[in-house]
């Protein structure tokens, strides 16, 4: 791993994806911590580096002192990182959710770690608005966060699917996290009354995805609830897990507005982190 972003805008929940960023980081012993703040511009939605400059010459002090109060205040916070990893900061004038998409894209992150509020939280419906965009259409690994953890005591992982067809690119990244944690994995279907399936069919088919990916240290349950999204953080909640991971689609438009991915929802309700994969990518 060679690039970590973390969006930071000095909030909590911002703070606690720096301190899991920063222990990712020391475990990996490589990768570099990029904290990306994006100040909106007064007057324009136009993206825009440090340096930028508008029309409007009062936009521009406006900018230019926010520009060096956040430096200011990005630094403040590298300092205090009590670490050897290599932490540095860059500063964008925008829109947030483009800034930060396009520094995904074109910037070569090798993961994402983002605090999210959650939807109780209407102070903060912003900063939870903008992590299940970044869920839905980064084409890295995303991890979300509310409170903070320790990763020394992650043991045990849920991931869920409904194991139609897990892509390989998911289940090496699955392994490859496992590994990392020394972690259990907690291997669930959510069985809905609207789509509901058999148990004896489901639990062979789990068992085979098990053999032909060549897991171990697992365990395979069958979650009975309303719906996938609510289902699965309950599941959590139930084992005591300490993270959950998902494989997600993108989805946009008129497709997302009546097909909502399980992935957003679980993000804004589950109590620990969740893991996002992108299965189109």
């Amino acid at each position: 791993m060679k690039k970590i972003l973390v969006p930071f805008d000095f909030t909590a929940p911002s703070e606690n994806a720096l301190d899991l960023a920063t222990q990712i980081s020391e475990r990996d012993g490589s990768a570099e911590i990029v904290l990306f703040h994006v100040i909106e511009h007064p007057s324009e939605g136009r993206l825009k580096t440090i340096g930028g400059s508008s029309s409007d010459p009062l936009a521009n002090l406006y900018i230019a002192k926010m520009i060096e109060q956040t430096d200011l205040k990005l630094r403040k916070v590298i300092t205090n990182v009590l670490s050897k990893v290599t932490v540095n900061s860059k500063i964008i004038v925008g829109n947030p959710y483009l800034s930060l998409a396009n520094e995904v894209s074109h910037q070569d992150v090798n993961l994402v770690v983002m605090g999210t509020a959650g939807m109780e939280d209407l102070e903060n419906l912003f900063l939870s608005s903008n992590a299940e965009k970044v869920v839905r259409n980064a084409q890295c690994p995303v991890i979300t966060i509310k409170d903070k953890i320790d990763i020394k005591k992650i043991k045990n992982i849920v991931f869920a699917s409904n194991f139609d067809e897990v892509k390989t690119g998911l289940v090496d990244y699955v392994k490859k996290i496992q590994e990392f944690y020394g972690a259990q994995l907690k291997i669930v279907k959510i069985n809905t009354p609207a789509n509901f399936t058999d148990t004896r069919n489901d639990m062979a088919q789990m068992k085979e995805f098990v053999r032909v990916n060549i897991l171990d240290n697992y365990t395979l349950d069958i979650h009975n609830f309303n719906n996938e999204e609510d289902g699965i953080v309950d599941f959590a909640e139930y084992v005591g897990a300490d993270v959950i991971m998902l494989g997600t689609h993108q989805r946009k438009g008129i497709s997302h507005f009546f097909n909502r991915s399980v992935a957003e929802d679980v993000v804004n309700s589950s109590k620990c982190p969740v893991i996002t994969v992108q299965l189109d990518a």
